[in-house]
């Protein structure tokens, strides 16, 4: 009786329709919604994302790129967000155009770095020309990627190291990649003595080449004499792999297979040579030399 009588009071002394508790919840009611579809949007655009994506990679030309998949997979998921999270703001009457027109040039400065680094996954996974898999080298690190991110690109180095590298350098620094090409070629430099005959030494070197299964035939593999070295003369052995090979161990066998050849073949690989000169005045050395 006495809440009753309460409620009464407070409904007369508003002079509004409806009372007190039907004004509070009016106003309560647009945040509440807006709460709502706030917080369950990242669940629906990951169930959007879920069910989009199911039925992309069924089809056979885009299912095969693992890239552009997750180009379209981050797209989806992040469009979906943003218009859920507009619609929330738009249910109690914020202008977000104005929010974001208001903070467009302090977050510009603040966050110009991953900017930059989501612009540059953007661009690395559009234009295709790293993918993962392949066998790159930036800098002095060297490795296969594992992961394109929004913001890094993560390389696993020949020896097992995971570099993180920001998107922003993959697009400002050089990066070489040996696997975008169906073949790559490998050169060897071996030195032989003054006094070999250079078209045996080239022949028995192009023989032991062509024994290695992973060398293909074209472009067909050759040897070049590069200089006169202070011991040797040196022969640069080039020949062609497939990139997916492991280019590293195929040139440890080629090495050691044109060692075994060389050997066979009375081919001297010569140490350093130098030569002692004494003049009159070591007349010393002389006799001890003479002795």
């Amino acid at each position: 009786m006495f809440i009753e009588t309460a409620w009464a009071a407070a409904d007369q002394a508003s002079g509004e329709e409806g009372g007190v508790f039907a004004n509070l919840w009016g106003h309560f009611w647009p945040w509440f919604v807006a709460l709502i579809i706030f917080a369950s949007s990242f669940v629906i655009a990951a169930l959007i994302r879920k069910v989009l994506m199911s039925r992309i990679r069924k089809h056979e030309t885009i299912g095969s790129h693992k890239e552009l998949l997750l180009l379209i997979e981050r797209a989806i998921y992040f469009g979906v967000l943003m218009v859920m999270i507009v619609i929330s703001f738009q249910v109690v009457g914020i202008d977000v155009a104005w929010i974001l027109g208001a903070m467009s040039v302090g977050l510009g400065f603040a966050f110009k770095d991953i900017l930059a680094n989501f612009l540059g996954g953007i661009v690395i996974l559009t234009q295709q020309k790293l993918k993962i898999g392949d066998l790159i080298k930036i800098g002095d690190r060297m490795g296969h990627i594992t992961e394109i991110d929004v913001r890094t690109t993560q390389i696993k180095g020949l020896d097992g190291t995971e570099h993180i590298i920001p998107n922003s350098d993959m697009m400002t620094d050089v990066v070489q990649n040996f696997t975008i090409n169906e073949f790559r070629r490998i050169s060897v430099v071996v030195g032989v003595h003054y006094a070999t005959p250079l078209d045996k030494a080239i022949n028995v070197s192009l023989a032991a080449v062509k024994k290695h299964e992973s060398v293909v035939v074209s472009p067909s593999p050759e040897v070049i004499c590069t200089e006169f070295d202070d011991s040797s003369i040196n022969l640069e052995v080039r020949f062609w792999i497939e990139s997916s090979e492991k280019w590293l161990l195929v040139r440890s066998h080629i090495i050691q297979q044109i060692k075994l050849d060389f050997d066979k073949a009375g081919i001297t690989i010569p140490f350093p040579i130098r030569t002692l000169s004494v003049d009159d005045y070591d007349a010393n050395i002389k006799k001890i030399m003479s002795k």
